[in-house]
């Protein structure tokens, strides 16, 4: 109960982010180049492009953004984008539940997160991420990108918020 009062005070000022994670240790690649693939039902283009300054230096970050209302065939778009990054690994970030709140009653947003191999195509990291309902369907990418490193799936340290990272 002090958790979630906690939780909720601080989401006012910062949102409240939990994630729990699992990885296949064994299979961990080493890459240096990502894809993120947002799939979320009101995220614009641009807040996909908020992964690109979130990883740590050295990484090269392309990213796709799929809607529900896109007509183009999502694993075609995924291919593509794959090929002219020459990524080596797939982040993928889906929303799984919708958050609300109401007069009495909050939910959380809830996204499931996995990385993938683009040579073998198996999953090496996973997660379920819920965020509080005030930060709406945006995700900080900070937040998974500080997971993916406390799971030492990615080296460095997250960048400052004056760093940038080229947009490839």
């Amino acid at each position: 109960m002090k958790a979630l009062t906690f939780c909720l005070l601080i989401s006012f000022v910062t949102g409240c982010v939990t994630i729990q994670s699992n990885t296949k240790s064994d299979a961990v690649p080493t890459f240096k180049r990502i894809l993120v693939v947002t799939k979320m039902r009101k995220a614009p283009d641009s807040y996909a492009q908020g992964f690109v300054h979130a990883f740590p230096a050295g990484y090269q970050v392309c990213t796709v953004a799929l809607s529900p209302l896109s007509f183009d065939n999502p694993n075609e778009t995924i291919r593509k984008q794959v090929e002219a990054c020459q990524s080596e690994v797939i982040l993928t970030l889906e929303l799984s539940k919708t958050g609300s709140i109401d007069r009495y009653h909050s939910s959380d947003y809830e996204y499931n997160a996995e990385m993938t191999s683009v040579a073998t195509g198996q999953p090496f990291w996973k997660a379920i991420i819920s965020a509080n309902p005030n930060l709406g369907e945006q995700l900080s990418p900070r937040s998974v990108v500080k997971r993916l490193l406390n799971d030492h799936i990615l080296d460095g340290k997250l960048p400052s918020s004056q760093s940038l990272q080229a947009v490839n």
